[in-house]
């Protein structure tokens, strides 16, 4: 979109300035760690779900991804369920924080991108993506 703004009647010219339209937001991420084994939802994860759920509830036209994942030191079936669990459980709290249960896709990833450490027992809560 082009807008002139005329000169102060300097040989008749005009001055033009190009105004584009503002980039959307950046996509916010947010992550949950859990205990090992575990599908119950932390409390000092809780802060980090409603912010999550504050910042989908700004942006309703964005989907939510929530996306689950364990370790790599357990059996693969048995962790596919397990993160599939957890994304469940970061779901159903975003739900009650507000967020309408339509707007979320959930996937468990079981150990994919896996390692031993704690990073890896996690669900990761995507805005826009």
């Amino acid at each position: 979109m082009r807008r002139c703004f005329p000169a102060l009647l300097l040989l008749a010219t005009a001055s033009c300035a190009v105004v584009r339209p503002s980039a959307p937001a950046p996509a916010p991420g947010y992550v949950v760690f859990f205990d090992e084994k575990s599908a119950d939802l932390p409390q000092d994860a809780m802060a980090t779900v409603q912010q999550a759920a504050i910042a989908a509830n700004a942006h309703p036209d964005q989907p939510v991804a929530v996306i689950g994942y364990t370790d790599s030191a357990g059996n693969a079936a048995a962790d596919s369920l397990l993160s599939d669990r957890r994304a469940k459980r970061v779901a159903d709290a975003l739900v009650a924080d507000g967020v309408p249960a339509a707007r979320i896709t959930r996937q468990g990833r079981g150990q994919t991108h896996a390692d031993p450490g704690v990073e890896s027992r996690r669900v990761e809560i995507r805005i826009g993506t």
